[in-house]
């Protein structure tokens, strides 16, 4: 069975399981040496039906650019596949929320399936949330961050390198510094 009908299958039954909710699926060159892995989509990401397309999606363009990567040529996706979202009770809008621990614990099954499926050779967590999904602990990406290590994965070994969400740097302008750096030496490894 091919990659594609292995993903198709695997994405059939996260529908099933999750159905009602607004999904996003993966994306991009399943047979990639590159997985990216966000937590979840937003509300651009779900009108488009593509993950990383709205403001966090414009900083990743730019940093793809920074590795001389182009998006078609590699795999993005997220830990969970839906919005995580929630009404504000002052505006009545409706906004992003974190991920629960319960809610990475109930899609990282998914997510590892996924990864195992697509075999990169470099996987790239973007912030906490795909960080702690892939490792099944608390690590953080401020420990990690930046640096290659080995993670296994259904038994199969991958090259794991964290970075810290595409999304920090808006929030965080003194971050970007630290992201480049990152990016550079992500660069040297993928090279």
């Amino acid at each position: 069975m091919s990659k594609s009908e292995q993903l198709k299958n695997l994405y059939e039954l996260y529908e099933k399981m999750f159905f009602g909710r607004e999904i996003v699926l993966g994306d991009g060159n399943a047979d990639t040496r590159l997985i990216l892995i966000g937590e979840a989509p937003g509300k651009d990401e779900v009108q488009q039906g593509k993950p990383f397309v709205g403001a966090a999606g414009k900083n990743l363009s730019e940093f793809l650019n920074k590795l001389g990567i182009n998006r078609e040529d590699i795999y993005i996706t997220n830990v969970i596949k839906y919005r995580l979202s929630k009404v504000n009770p002052e505006t009545n809008r409706v906004t992003n929320r974190p991920a629960t621990k319960r809610e990475i614990e109930d899609n990282r099954e998914y997510l590892l399936k996924e990864i195992n499926i697509i075999d990169p050779e470099y996987i790239v967590t973007l912030g906490n949330v795909p960080l702690r999904a892939i490792c099944g602990s608390d690590v953080t990406i401020g420990e990690l961050h930046g640096r290659l290590s080995r993670v296994e994965i259904l038994g199969t070994e991958y090259d794991l390198f964290p970075l810290y969400h595409p999304a920090s740097v808006i929030y965080n302008v003194r971050l970007k510094e630290v992201y480049y750096k990152d990016l550079e030496n992500l660069k040297k490894i993928i090279e």
